[in-house]
C-alpha cells in the first residue's frame, strides 16, 4: 500500500511540473531598455617624470671597458646626487658587455678590434620642476644618451574615477535623450562596463645625446588626457 501512495505522489510531481513548464516556443521577454556607449575624460599637468640615461663607454679588452664604465656611470650618480630631490628614485635598468666587430669585406671572417660596455640607469623625478636640471648635470658629466620624459601623476587613481564618472554622466544624458525620442523615460542602470587609457603630450619622449651646451635644457610640461569609455544599459518605462 505504501508503495502505491508512493508511486502516485510521484505521478502527481510529475503533471505539476509539466503544467509549470513555460509553453514550447514561449520566448522570456527582457525588460525594455536602452543600450548607449559614452566616453568621458580629464585632463591634468602631469607631476611626475622619468628619465632613462646611458652611460657608454669602449675600450680594447672588455676588462677596460668595464672598469671605464663603472667610473663614469660613477662620476654621473655623484654629479646627480645635488640635483634630486629627497624623494628621487634611482635604479639601474640594465648592464651590457659586447664586443665591437670589424668588417673588412665578405670573405674574411669578423675581428673584435674592441668591447663596448654600457649602463642604463632609470631616474623617476616626484618634481617637474627639476627636470631640466637634472637632464642637462647628466649630460654634462658623462652620460651618453638620454631618453625621456616620460610622464606620469600622482593622482592619478583620482582622475581615472573623474574620467569614468563624466563617461557615466554623458551616457545617462545620452540614453535620456533616446527615452524620450521614444515616449520613454528612465528607470534605472542595469549594466556598465568600463575601460581608461591614457593620452601622453605629444613629444613627450626625447632622446638627447651628450653635449657640452651651456644654455639649460628648458623643459614644458603639456597636459595629459585621461579618458574612459563606457558601455550602459539603462532599464525603461512607458
Amino acid at each position: 500500500m505504501q508503495r502505491i501512495f508512493l508511486a502516485l505522489f510521484m505521478v502527481a510531481l510529475v503533471i505539476a511540473g509539466f503544467f509549470l513548464l513555460p509553453a514550447q516556443g514561449a520566448e522570456t521577454l527582457s525588460p525594455p531598455s536602452i543600450s548607449v556607449e559614452a566616453e568621458g575624460k580629464v585632463t591634468a599637468t602631469p607631476d611626475l617624470a622619468t628619465l632613462t640615461i646611458e652611460v657608454e663607454t669602449q675600450a680594447a679588452t672588455a676588462a677596460a671597458a668595464g672598469q671605464a664604465n663603472a667610473r663614469q656611470a660613477d662620476h654621473v650618480l655623484k654629479a646627480l646626487k645635488p640635483a634630486l630631490g629627497a624623494e628621487d628614485k634611482v635604479r639601474t635598468l640594465g648592464y651590457r658587455l659586447m664586443p665591437v666587430h670589424s668588417y673588412k669585406d665578405k670573405t674574411s671572417p669578423q675581428e673584435v678590434k674592441a668591447y663596448r660596455a654600457v649602463n642604463r640607469l632609470e631616474i623617476k623625478i616626484m618634481d617637474v620642476a627639476r627636470l631640466g636640471e637634472v637632464l642637462d648635470t647628466a649630460l654634462k658629466n658623462g652620460a651618453s644618451q638620454i631618453n625621456g620624459p616620460f610622464w606620469s601623476h600622482s593622482r592619478m587613481e583620482e582622475l581615472q574615477r573623474q574620467a569614468v564618472v563624466d563617461a557615466l554622466e554623458r551616457a545617462r544624458r545620452l540614453a535620456e535623450a533616446l527615452a524620450q525620442a521614444a515616449g520613454l523615460k528612465i528607470k534605472s542602470v542595469d549594466k556598465i562596463s568600463t575601460g581608461v587609457r591614457f593620452i601622453a603630450p605629444r613629444g613627450s619622449s626625447v632622446n638627447y645625446l651628450a653635449a657640452k651646451a651651456a644654455t639649460p635644457t628648458p623643459i614644458e610640461v603639456g597636459e595629459e588626457e585621461i579618458r574612459a569609455h563606457v558601455q550602459a544599459v539603462f532599464l525603461v518605462n512607458p
